[in-house]
């Protein structure tokens, strides 16, 4: 006999049902699905009662915290008033949110299109593109991550994601280099002079059909944040040939970065660019998809997406900026990216090879050698994980290698909680290596 939902009274009976009735198409290390609770700033608890510090901002969402209170009241107030309307007429949140946006953002982007997530957001975005240019083939970077839906699979570079679709992909799409400076072919990045991008003039050219590149500014996968120099030549070799600028500011916008978008680490000024994941505050689901004016005119999106600009989820995002410009978390997540930096550096382990934080975007590179760079082996990259995962350190492992532990908490995080996660980091990686 199954469970009724009422009689879901139990961690274990709530956990069997999860395993019943809910479909969950990917691989679990140990210790998950974590079944969650509770959430409150950086902390979650499971059902179980047990606490763990969330180093993913629930997969990279709330960037101010779980259930901000400033964005809860938010949420809750515009839910007396509309919930959601058609997209074809509007509410007022979204009208103020647009308007946040295009005043927060590049002075390329003039007018806010919104939908429901990264992947549909950067499918607009590639739809747009295609209609201004009248061109069908999109450059996409190397390690590069723009969703899972089939369309911005198409730009996906990770091969196992890619064979997920289940088909062979379009061939209107390809891959440049990316800028991977710890494992640089040419040396050290102190006597970097671009050579990663010495044949990309040669790809453009030979794809004369090329409306446009594709990339997260700093690449999430991994945090590969490229020297500016890297920027400055890929800019303007794309703008020589005419080809426009998708910046996915998915994962990086609003403050991940330390600061509000990423593209201002680098100057640049984009013709589109994507949001999403934090951008409603971690109410309900929102995302959204930039353009200057002039890029505007020839975009027909078919119809609008169902669910698009909802307005409890914009009430929320709107609350959210505010949160993030009255407690200065921007500038915490940019003193916070530092500090961690520090920290990892600071436990001289001999795994460790390499510490990325572009804010607090960032990853722990693993190694066995630090010598040679030699990637840890998958066993021990697992042993690390549930380490951190039994001590109750969530995060997630990921990297063009499989060997970098991805850390994006909530802006909000201190010091004293960085500080519990590298005393548990260094506590597992003596435990795996056998001290």
């Amino acid at each position: 006999m199954t469970a009724k939902p009422d009689d879901l009274t139990t961690a274990e009976q709530i956990e069997a049902a999860d395993k019943q009735y809910v479909m969950r198409p990917w691989t679990h290390p140990a210790g998950e699905p974590v079944i969650v609770a509770k959430a409150r700033g950086c902390t979650i608890t499971d059902i179980h009662g047990k606490e763990y510090l969330d180093l993913t901002a629930g997969y990279f969402v709330n960037a101010a915290g779980h259930c901000h209170p400033r964005i809860v009241e938010a949420a809750n107030q515009q839910m007396n008033d509309v919930l959601q309307v058609s997209g074809k007429h509007g509410s007022i949140p979204v009208v103020k949110l647009a308007k946040r946006l295009v005043e927060l953002g590049p002075k390329s982007l003039n007018k806010v299109f919104f939908s429901t997530g990264g992947s549909e957001a950067n499918e607009f975005a590639l739809k747009l593109a295609r209609q201004h240019t009248k061109k069908p083939d999109v450059a996409y970077l190397e390690n590069g991550y723009h969703g899972l839906s089939l369309g911005s699979l198409e730009v996906t570079a990770s091969e196992k994601y890619r064979e997920s679709a289940g088909k062979p992909l379009g061939t209107d799409n390809y891959a440049i280099p990316t800028a991977y400076c710890y494992r640089c072919k040419w040396g050290p990045n102190t006597t970097c002079k671009v050579e990663c991008l010495d044949g990309v003039e040669a790809q453009f050219d030979a794809r004369p059909k090329t409306a446009a590149v594709i990339a997260e500014i700093v690449q999430a996968v991994g945090g590969l944040a490229p020297p500016q120099k890297w920027w400055d030549r890929l800019d303007r070799v794309r703008k020589a040939r005419g080809i426009l600028l998708i910046a996915d500011e998915v994962q990086t916008g609003l403050g991940r970065t330390g600061k509000m978008f990423a593209v201002e680490h680098y100057g640049l000024q984009p013709e589109i660019m994507t949001g999403g994941k934090g951008l409603s505050g971690g109410v309900g689901s929102l995302a959204a998809t930039m353009a200057g004016d002039a890029y505007c005119k020839a975009f027909f999106g078919g119809t609008t997406p169902t669910s698009a600009g909802n307005a409890v989820s914009a009430a929320a995002g709107l609350a959210l900026i505010e949160v993030l410009e009255q407690e200065k978390l921007v500038e915490n997540c940019a003193a916070m990216g530092r500090y961690f930096t520090e920290a990892a550096w600071a436990l001289t382990d001999p795994w460790i090879g390499d510490v990325r934080f572009t804010g607090l975007l960032g990853g722990i590179e693993l190694v066995s050698d630090r010598e040679n760079k030699t990637i840890l082996g998958k066993t021990e990259i697992s042993k690390v994980k549930d380490g951190l995962h039994a001590d109750g350190m969530l995060i997630t492992v990921s990297g063009l290698h499989g060997n970098v532990l991805r850390l994006q908490p909530p802006l909000s995080v201190t010091a004293a909680q960085i500080d519990q996660f590298i005393g548990a980091l260094r506590k597992t990686l003596l435990a795996v290596r056998g001290r």
